[in-house]
């Protein structure tokens, strides 16, 4: 194989981004609902490149987007790194990308490392889907070091089994226990599901009022504080509501919006990307768990496969769950002496921290 790369706005990146993740695409997050809008909205300076993968007889058979930038850390460690189907940028990689991998054909880490150009130091690989790369571990492969940085719990109901049993049985009994008291006692007269863009659109304003007031009250930003983030997803909900891959519900009470969802659909899947809940005076009402119910169980009578909470060690996430799988972040590094450095340093610095904790009795 050998690697070509493109400009990122050349026009048959789309007809051969879409050739490759057809017909069975694996992730809405490499689809190009979700690529074609990252593109659109970026910076010109943030673009990256279309990497693309050819076989023997020049027929494309993966792809991925790739963009270069320098890195400093720890003030004196530099490195030429090169970030996967991200930017680098910490503000535009807030959209956080899930299940991420190459389009078309999988490939080993090792080929990926062999074909990736030019004079780098690092690659990330942020947020990889369990089969992403095959033999992905932590290795030495031909001058490089594969390390796996973190590996993240996605915890997601089986929909199938709540057709059978319903939903509430299928969960512990303390979690079975704060659903239905908030059921009793949470005043909710209206669960309503975006039906055109209209009423998406409202949703969505108010799931993001009712998010940033969530966080501005731990002291936080919160997600959508910035312009950016909020004008790419309005512009993806205009765009794919229509696709039936974006999903919004709404949840009310007499007072007004108690709790709101905004998920895609792709694949039988729902992948549940943002929420936000009102503070109510009864701690024993749970605004997130009666959304999260109702739409588990509306998904369910739809006939989809999987109601995904996507990664993050959250308890409530675990709580809603019936099985889960995970997400793993990883590094290539060449056998570089500064991370040799860099890595004893992080060591020593460890050792202060531990050795300043008071010991425990």
């Amino acid at each position: 194989m050998r690697l070509e790369l493109l400009d990122s706005r050349a026009p048959e990146v789309e007809s051969l981004w879409r050739e490759l993740d057809q017909p069975a695409s694996r992730s809405f997050f490499t689809s190009w609902a979700w690529m074609g809008n990252w593109l659109a909205c970026l910076p010109p300076e943030y673009l990256p490149q279309l990497a693309v993968l050819r076989d023997l007889q020049g027929k494309p058979v993966s792809a991925f987007f790739l963009r270069g930038a320098p890195l400093t850390r720890l003030r004196m460690i530099k490195s030429n790194a090169l970030y996967f189907n991200c930017t680098g940028n910490q503000r535009f990689d807030n959209l956080t990308i899930e299940y991420n991998g190459v389009v078309g054909r999988e490939v080993s880490i090792g080929q990926l490392i062999d074909h990736v150009p030019g004079n780098w130091d690092e690659l990330f690989l942020p947020a990889l889907r369990p089969d992403a790369f095959h033999g992905l571990s932590d290795v030495v492969h031909r001058g490089y070091r594969v390390r796996i940085e973190r590996t993240v719990p996605a915890h997601m109901v089986d929909l199938a089994r709540v057709r059978e049993s319903g939903y509430i049985p299928l969960l512990g009994k303390k979690t079975r226990a704060h659903i239905r008291r908030s059921q009793r006692e949470g005043g909710i007269v209206e669960t309503e599901f975006a039906t055109d863009l209209p009423s998406a659109l409202s949703i969505y304003r108010d799931m993001v009022a009712l998010h940033q007031a969530q966080w501005h009250a731990r002291g936080e930003p919160g997600a959508f504080a910035d312009p950016w983030f909020d004008r790419f997803h309005r512009r993806l909900i205009a765009d794919r509501f229509a696709h039936g891959e974006i999903q919004l519900v709404r949840l009310r009470s007499k007072d007004g919006p108690v709790a709101a969802l905004y998920s895609f659909i792709h694949g039988g899947r729902v992948l549940q990307y943002q929420s936000g809940r009102a503070l109510v005076e009864n701690e024993n009402v749970k605004p997130g768990y009666l959304a999260h119910t109702a739409a588990i169980e509306h998904n369910a009578k739809a006939g989809l496969n999987l109601y995904d909470f996507m990664g993050g060690d959250v308890h409530y996430k675990e709580c809603l769950a019936t099985s889960s799988t995970s997400l793993v972040w990883a590094r290539v590094q060449r056998l570089r002496l500064r991370f040799l450095v860099e890595d004893r340093l992080r060591e020593m610095v460890r050792a202060r921290r531990a050795a300043r904790e008071p010991s425990r009795p």
